[in-house]
């Protein structure tokens, strides 16, 4: 049979055909543009059509058909997002509890403290979205896992303009939290114990869906070519090779911080340094930066651009005293207001909120794609 639900933006650039998890029995479930026919409806913010070629694994428990189809979706976000199966667990977790993954009547109309969808999250000025952005699963679920920096200040809010709601990747450790512990650092409930409870049906959902393959439809014209945000709001074009470049940096999400480690063929002794993470990066795309964030700040900064023109990729020099006023630590921009970076601080590559002033603040560069040392 074929089914189709409405699933939302994923917003985060198309994305390669890709299984969630390797399995025997594969179920094809593809994302295409709904009512253009053209995947430019992908990047540009229609909402997308998950269509099942054949049937979803049966229902796990008492969830409905369209419950697993939730759960598809989320764990499709995590992939896309360079989430661990660990996160995704975390994630259908919190979806269990606040919503029985949208099979709560209810789970679509804001309560009574204006939080809807599949994660209850709030959708009053200031929070994490619009009522139909937060009820779009795939919208919420990028934010359960990133988080939400604000445009602005709203009464009643969340907190100042560039703050950042925290999501799953940016509690520090999560990796290491107990499931029910980090989905709690996420949500804050008043109920902080209760996704335990729902651990067991979710790894039971996490391998069932292990065969399902879920791809975008690549087959019009536009689908290598996406927009991310920048740091105002507007778009920018992020295609094949910069698309290679921020994958590359998100496949260390999580490496341990060792200083000197990492280099243009990626993690050495199991880790990587702030130079290291961009080095490997570009060399992803055939683009070698000096090995130091001294030299490519060096080589580089003929190219410096402005925080009002960011764009994904662009590399963002620190000088943290370490080395008196020179640069000591580099970030790469990934759009959303937010930077990758290896953190000697944290001790692992994780996601900032990208730091485009402040005293530490030295440069923004852009890389030239004919770029050579």
């Amino acid at each position: 049979m074929s089914k189709k639900v409405v699933a939302g933006t994923l917003a985060v650039g198309c994305l390669a055909p890709v299984a969630l998890v390797a399995g025997a029995s594969m179920v094809g479930i593809s994302m295409f543009a709904d009512s253009t026919g053209s995947n430019e409806a992908i990047c540009a913010g229609q909402s997308l059509s998950v269509s099942v070629d054949g049937d979803l694994p049966a229902p796990v428990g008492d969830f409905t058909p369209d419950a697993m189809e939730q759960a598809a979706i989320i764990v499709k976000v995590g992939e896309s997002e360079g989430v661990s199966a660990g996160g995704q667990l975390v994630a259908l977790m919190t979806a269990m509890q606040e919503s029985r993954l949208g099979d709560n009547p209810t789970a679509f109309t804001p309560d009574e403290n204006g939080d809807a969808g599949v994660f209850q999250q709030r959708q009053l000025p200031g929070w994490y979205g619009t009522l139909e952005e937060v009820t779009d699963t795939s919208y919420a679920a990028k934010v359960f896992y990133k988080g939400k920096t604000l445009a602005k200040e709203e009464k009643g809010g969340a907190g100042p303009k560039g703050y950042h709601i925290p999501g799953l990747i940016n509690i520090d450790g999560w990796e290491s939290l107990p499931p029910t512990v980090a989905a709690q650092r996420v949500q804050r409930s008043a109920y902080p114990d209760a996704y335990a409870a729902h651990e067991g049906q979710a790894r039971e959902i996490l391998s069932a869906l292990s065969g399902v393959d879920v791809t975008i439809d690549e087959s019009e014209p536009g689908s290598a070519v996406c927009s991310v945000g920048a740091s105002d709001g507007s778009t920018v074009e992020a295609s094949g090779d910069m698309k290679t470049i921020l994958d590359t940096a998100n496949t260390t999400l999580g490496a341990p911080y060792i200083f000197g480690a990492g280099d243009w063929n990626g993690l050495t002794g199991g880790g990587q340094d702030c130079s290291g993470l961009t080095t490997f990066a570009y060399a992803s795309a055939g683009i070698r930066l000096p090995r130091t964030a001294r030299e490519q700040w060096s080589a580089l900064r003929s190219h410096e651009v402005s925080p009002s023109e960011i764009q994904p990729g662009d590399l963002i020099f620190e000088a943290w005293g370490r080395l008196g006023g020179e640069v000591s630590h580099v970030g790469m921009y990934i759009g959303d207001g937010e930077m990758i970076e290896a953190s000697r601080g944290a001790g692992r590559t994780k996601i900032s909120e990208a730091r485009l002033s402040g005293d530490q603040h030295v440069g923004i560069a852009r890389v030239p794609k004919n770029f050579t040392q």
